[in-house]
């Protein structure tokens, strides 16, 4: 549900909100580096011609207040009268930056360029010019987090669109915050532009993964052309919109760190073997963390986390977290994580599709791991055993 509010504005009145959505929204994209088909842009932006329009929408923030108003003018169509308090509702998402950017980001960066003229060689009269040729632009009103994406997913086919992942973390941006994360625990986004290398680092599309697993009870990906049929449907995690009281994914994030942290603890300072010393050419991960923080094991243990709590065989999350302080090897750790990483390793030389593999075969480690019943429950030594063993049964 929403509306789509046209309008036209000269390049100098888009830019008097443009850097608020460019500023304030922390999950834009970088500017892409100088190209001969932006060279090309910023040119036909300093000569006036015509551009497709920069489609923008209003955030959720506004809530029932903006959504009754929507829901009139969509019931009453051509006879509703109150378009000014729609106009007044995006004037109020320009100011607090609450606009996202769905199709023309680069653009948008462009004519911020041009306008605080960074690339120098423009003369005030052109740049006087400039700020009055006229652009298009497109804004979407009282659209669903689901809406958004969909419109995201479908727009965005320009010359560099916006991955698939970041695209993800858009739509969970209100699900964690690093500012109320547990110290230790850090969440780097894809425009952070870092590696997450050491304990309590992770990536957010990574968590992101692990969290549609929890949702859906598989580990295995949802690609863009599925989310984009479900999305059409107008079903998709409509029992995971965001609530206040809900941190479900916060938990499992904070459940899955204290995994780590008590497995690397109980590792000592084991790390993979050189291949001078007879190790694998190319491991899986050379220590604990940079195993298991990596979205194969993450999407492995939040299906299985949902599995567990839907067979009843825990209650509640909070019951894996406590069983995980139990955690202990039964054999010498080095041999134990060695025969993980050569474990990871056959797989990923037999199977066709070595991702989907691995998210496979960590959700069956897990299961042996965490499953009261399991023959392996708490022991370190015996569920990467476990877990190939089950795996190989089933593939």
């Amino acid at each position: 549900m929403g509306v789509n509010v046209g309008a036209e504005l000269s390049i100098g009145e888009y830019l008097r909100i443009a850097p608020a959505i460019l500023s304030k929204n922390e999950y834009q994209r970088k500017r892409v580096k100088s190209s001969g088909t932006y060279e090309l842009l910023r040119k036909d932006l300093i000569e006036g011609c015509v551009m497709p329009p920069i489609i923008l929408a209003v955030t959720s923030a506004y809530g029932s207040e903006l959504e009754n108003l929507v829901r009139r003018a969509i019931i009453e169509q051509d006879s509703f009268t109150d378009w000014a308090s729609i106009f007044a509702f995006i004037e109020r998402a320009a100011q607090d930056g609450e606009l996202l950017i769905l199709d023309g980001l680069q653009r948008t960066l462009t004519i911020e360029g041009i306008g605080t003229d960074k690339d120098g060689g423009i003369s005030k009269e052109k740049i006087s010019e400039f700020f009055g040729h006229k652009i298009r632009v497109e804004i979407y009103v009282g659209l669903s987090k689901t809406g958004i994406l969909y419109r995201m997913l479908t727009l965005n086919t320009g010359q560099t669109p916006m991955s698939f992942r970041h695209q993800l973390e858009i739509l969970y941006y209100d699900y964690i915050d690093n500012n109320a994360l547990p110290d230790g625990i850090s969440i780097l986004k894809e425009v952070d532009e870092k590696r997450a290398r050491g304990v309590g680092r992770y990536k957010y599309a990574d968590v992101v993964d692990m969290f549609y697993a929890y949702s859906t009870g598989t580990p295995m990906p949802y690609d863009k052309q599925a989310l984009v049929g479900e999305l059409r449907e107008i079903n998709f995690l409509e029992s995971y919109r965001y609530k206040a009281d809900a941190d479900d994914m916060q938990h499992l994030l904070e459940v899955y760190n204290h995994l780590i942290k008590i497995i690397d603890s109980r590792a000592g300072d084991w790390t993979a073997e050189s291949q001078e010393d007879g190790g694998l050419i190319r491991p899986f991960g050379s220590n604990v963390c940079s195993i298991l923080a990596r979205p194969q094991p993450m999407a492995g243990f939040g299906a299985e986390c949902k599995r567990l709590i839907k067979v009843g065989a825990v209650p509640e999350i909070s019951t894996i977290d406590a069983a995980i302080e139990e955690l202990r090897f039964s054999e010498d750790p080095s041999t134990s994580l060695n025969q993980l990483l050569l474990i990871l390793d056959q797989i990923a030389k037999k199977a066709k599709r070595i991702g989907d593999a691995q998210r496979a075969y960590f959700q069956f480690a897990f299961r042996a791991m965490l499953l009261p019943s399991s023959d392996a429950y708490l022991d370190l030594s015996k569920c990467w055993l476990k877990g190939q063993e089950d795996f190989e049964m089933m593939y």
